[in-house]
């Protein structure tokens, strides 16, 4: 690894520390001024997501934007990066949005995110008024959906095998069409052996 060590900044990191980084392929979150890094996805995972951001490219309307790994800030201390998000924006093109902007936030769940995916995420989402959440299984593939229901905490629907919605425009998908071919047949990605 040839990535510095990151120091904590006196006070704990901010967005401003993060645009000051260099670009790479790690991503990077804000916790309460904790940063936290984390690996780039499998290609399983970003088969998925890039499947799963054409089919809502193809069906949300203008002004509506979709957009994959982008940060969405919610205070100078704590952000997120959603693997796809839904947002209206009048400027679409920048590296992140503020919580108000977005109207989707959709999680590709990976080993090692069961928790962050079903149990915090939903939970700053809704109290940051993202009106909807989607969290995606992969096996079995499965969607769950969360709306804003009372107060600030989501309603679970799910988990289902079919992405069916209304709101906040129409989208019906069946979970397995976002799997790559390779996938479908069960010829996942495999950990090589060292040497070879």
């Amino acid at each position: 690894m040839n990535d510095p060590v990151l120091m904590m900044p006196s006070g704990g990191w901010t967005v401003e520390d993060l645009d000051a980084l260099p670009e790479s392929h790690y991503r990077h979150e804000l916790t309460d001024g904790a940063l936290n890094v984390s690996p780039s996805p499998s290609s399983l995972h970003q088969a998925v997501t890039a499947r799963l951001m054409a089919r809502l490219e193809a069906v949300a309307p203008e002004p509506l934007v979709v957009s994959q790994a982008v940060e969405v800030r919610f205070g100078r201390q704590l952000t997120r990066i959603p693997d796809v998000v839904v947002v209206r924006s009048d400027q679409p093109g920048r590296h992140w949005f503020a919580a108000s902007e977005v109207l989707v936030a959709v999680e590709i769940e990976s080993p090692g995110s069961h928790l962050e995916d079903r149990a915090t995420r939903p939970v700053l989402y809704a109290r940051y008024g993202i009106p909807h959440y989607w969290r995606i299984e992969m096996e079995p593939p499965l969607v769950s959906t969360y709306g804003i229901g009372h107060g600030d905490a989501y309603q679970m629907t799910g988990p289902d095998r079919r992405l069916s919605m209304r709101e906040p425009f129409a989208v019906d998908i069946t979970v397995v069409e976002l799997l790559p071919p390779w996938a479908r047949r069960g010829g996942g990605p495999t950990v090589p052996e060292q040497g070879s």
